[in-house]
C-alpha cells in the first residue's frame, strides 16, 4: 500500500510541476528582455519561480545571483520529488549532489589553473554549502594541489584525485580529472540503476546509456575537429559507459572526417535519434536527445523512478534555457541566434 501510495504521488506531483513548465510564449517574454533586472521581474510572474526569486531585488540582481537562485530552486524542488520515491529516491538524491560537487571541483581546477582560486567562494552557490559534506568554502583559501587535497578532507574525491597531482610548474590535467570524476559518478549511477528490475530497470539503463554514448560520440568529434590524436589516445578520453561495442566505439575512433563518424553513430541504437533532432551545435546532441526522451517517458512511464530521473533532466533543461537567455543579454547576442539554443 505505502509503494503504491507513493508511486502515485510522484507521478501526479511530477507531472504537475512539469505542467508549470515555460512554454514557447513564456520564452519568447524572457528573449524580450533587456536586462537582467527585466528577466528577473518576467520570471517573477510565474508561480514556480516566485517564491524563490521574490527575495532578489530588481535594483542591484546580477547574473551570478539569478543564476544561483535558479539552480537552488531547481535542487529543491528535485530533493521535494525524491521523498516520495521509497526505493532509489534518497540514492538519485545523492547522485544530484555529486554531480553539483563535481562541478565545483572542476570550477575550482580551473580556476586554480589561471591562478585565481581565491575567485572561487564569489562563484559557489551559498545554498550548496548546507547540501555538501565537503567543505566548499576553504578550497579559496587554498593555493596549490596539495592544499586543495586537504580541504577535500577525507570525501572520496581526496582519495581519488590523490594521484594526479602535477608535478612542480605545470597545470593540472584538467581532462583527466574530469574523467576520473565522471567515472566515479556513473559508476554511482549504475549501481543505482542496478538496484532496480525488469522493465524500470531497461528504461533507466537506456536513459544513461544514451546520454554517454552520444556525450561520447560529441566527444570524438571535438578531439578530432581540435586535437591531432591518436585512436588508441582518444579511447583513453571517453567514459567508459555507455552501450556501445567496442567494435563501434574503434570505427568512431578511426573515423577520417566528420561525415563517416555521423554515418557510424547513426548506425547505433543511441545514434539513430539524430537525424530528427534539431540542433545548431553538434554539442547539443545529447541534451536534446535526453529532452526527447524525458518528455516522452514523464507521460508515459509506469515507473516511479524513471519519472523522477526525466522531471530532473527536463528541469535542469529550462535552468540552462533561463541561463542562456541571461547570458546572451549579458553579452548582446540576438535574441533569435539565442533562441536556436533553447531545448523545449
Amino acid at each position: 500500500m505505502a509503494l503504491s501510495y507513493a508511486s502515485n504521488a510522484i507521478f501526479s506531483k511530477a507531472r504537475a510541476m512539469y505542467g508549470k513548465r515555460l512554454k514557447e510564449n513564456d520564452y519568447a517574454k524572457l528573449l524580450g528582455c533587456n536586462s537582467v533586472p527585466e528577466i528577473l521581474s518576467c520570471l517573477k510572474g510565474y508561480e514556480k519561480y516566485a517564491p524563490m526569486l521574490n527575495k532578489l531585488s530588481e535594483r542591484d540582481v546580477h547574473r551570478a545571483q539569478l543564476e544561483s537562485a535558479l539552480k537552488q530552486q531547481l535542487f529543491q524542488d528535485y530533493e521535494s520529488l525524491c521523498r516520495y520515491e521509497v526505493t532509489v529516491g534518497e540514492d538519485f538524491s545523492k547522485y544530484t549532489i555529486m554531480r553539483a560537487e563535481i562541478n565545483q571541483i572542476m570550477n575550482f581546477l580551473t580556476l586554480l589553473n589561471g591562478g585565481n582560486p581565491h575567485e572561487f567562494y564569489s562563484t559557489l552557490p551559498k545554498y550548496f554549502l548546507k547540501v555538501s559534506s565537503i567543505n566548499f568554502a576553504a578550497l579559496s583559501n587554498t593555493n596549490n594541489y596539495d592544499e586543495f587535497l586537504n580541504a577535500l578532507g577525507k570525501s572520496v574525491y581526496a582519495k581519488l584525485l590523490a594521484p594526479y597531482k602535477p608535478k612542480n610548474g605545470e597545470h593540472v590535467d584538467i581532462t583527466t580529472v574530469e574523467n576520473v570524476l565522471l567515472f566515479h559518478l556513473f559508476k554511482t549511477v549504475y549501481e543505482i540503476v542496478d538496484k532496480t528490475k525488469g522493465a524500470e530497470r531497461n528504461a533507466l539503463k537506456k536513459m544513461f546509456d544514451t546520454n554517454i554514448d552520444l556525450r561520447n560520440f560529441t566527444r570524438v568529434l571535438r578531439i578530432k575537429k581540435y586535437y591531432k590524436l591518436e585512436p588508441d589516445e582518444i579511447k583513453k578520453l571517453l567514459i567508459p559507459f555507455g552501450s556501445l561495442k567496442a567494435k563501434q566505439i574503434e570505427a568512431l575512433c578511426n573515423a577520417q572526417d566528420s561525415k563517416e563518424l555521423f554515418a557510424i553513430m547513426q548506425q547505433t541504437m543511441a545514434g539513430r535519434c539524430i537525424p530528427r533532432l534539431e540542433y545548431s551545435y553538434t554539442s547539443e546532441i545529447p541534451r536534446r536527445a535526453l529532452y526527447e526522451e524525458s518528455h516522452k517517458q514523464m507521460y508515459f512511464s509506469v515507473n516511479p523512478s524513471v519519472v523522477l530521473v526525466a522531471y530532473h533532466a527536463l528541469a535542469e533543461t529550462e535552468v540552462d534555457n533561463i541561463i542562456h537567455i541571461i547570458e546572451g543579454v549579458r553579452y548582446g547576442v540576438d535574441a533569435e541566434k539565442v533562441k536556436s539554443l533553447l531545448i523545449y
